[in-house]
């Protein structure tokens, strides 16, 4: 986020611009629009102030989390800790806290892989039978439902469920298209910093504004 300037007018200005760019003498802004002015701002100063912050914390916490995830690789002759790709969860002497951080990648689908696998779905479901049909139609249907007008990738990947009790070859080459149209053009990172209280539950310090 760009750091905004927060225009504020003031009494003193004896003419208010409005959103159209409309001067509108000083008396003639109602008391409500005087009181939004101010304490708006007030608030908007504040958020900006918050959001710098917060920036400089989750940087704080990210460079923490390297050092100690170094410090670890050398503790352990280089072994990575096993949570999964770039995840790594640290904890102080006694554990009464706790930082997590995950690395999600951000999937999308390529649309043009994606009908080429349809259309070896569709030959397949054209071809089966009674209960084979019946009972795969359905699973395909829910996995290229669209939301939005988008796929939900983890449902398409469901598929890779039934690879062992489907042998026909078009499902397995359509299986191959959907591999190939999985893209990952970038990585989220996520920090979560947990305390442990007297009962020995770890509480989650929310930094997320909404769940505060």
């Amino acid at each position: 986020m760009t750091t905004a300037q927060i225009k504020q007018q003031k009494p003193t200005d004896q003419l208010w611009l409005d959103e159209t760019g409309t001067r509108i003498p000083y008396n003639r802004v109602k008391p409500y629009e005087r009181l939004n002015e101010r304490k708006l701002a007030v608030l908007a100063k504040s958020a900006i102030d918050l959001n710098i912050r917060l920036k400089a914390f989750k940087s704080t916490l990210k460079e923490t989390a390297e050092e100690l995830y170094r410090a670890f690789l050398e503790d352990n002759n280089g072994r990575p800790p096993g949570k999964g790709k770039g995840g790594i969860t640290l904890f102080n002497f006694d554990r009464s806290i706790k930082v997590e951080v995950d690395v999600n990648d951000n999937i999308v689908l390529d649309e043009a892989f994606i009908s080429l696998a349809k259309e070896e779905f569709d030959h397949l479901l054209n071809d089966a039978i009674g209960d084979a049909k019946e009972w795969f139609k359905p699973i395909l249907m829910d996995a290229f439902e669209t939301s939005g007008g988008r796929l939900d990738y983890k449902k398409v990947l469901n598929l890779k469920r039934y690879k062992d009790r489907i042998t026909d070859p078009r499902f397995h080459k359509a299986m191959d298209f959907i591999d190939k149209a999985i893209r990952k053009p970038s990585s989220t990172e996520y920090f979560r910093v947990w305390i442990r209280d007297n009962t020995g539950k770890y509480t989650d310090v929310q930094l997320n504004f909404s769940k505060i």
